[in-house]
């Protein structure tokens, strides 16, 4: 992929967030800033959590098969 593709597919991605954060925010507490990057974080957190624990696993995979016997 091209750099503006990836440049799309992420601002593609900030905007669907940045919506289910409105969302969110609009049934709980319209009127406070705090709430939307609140909310706006826990999103991001349980959404970014699992590709991490998937890398991480991967990781020590692949580097405990690359390791020499002795």
């Amino acid at each position: 992929m091209k750099r503006l593709d990836w440049v799309i597919a992420v601002m593609l991605v900030i905007i669907g967030l940045s919506c289910l954060t409105m969302s969110a925010t609009w049934m709980l507490n319209p009127n406070s800033i705090r709430q939307y990057f609140f909310t706006f974080f826990h999103i991001c957190f349980w959404a970014v959590l699992p590709v991490m624990i998937t890398v991480v696993i991967y990781l020590i995979l692949r580097f405990k098969d690359n390791t020499p016997d002795k």
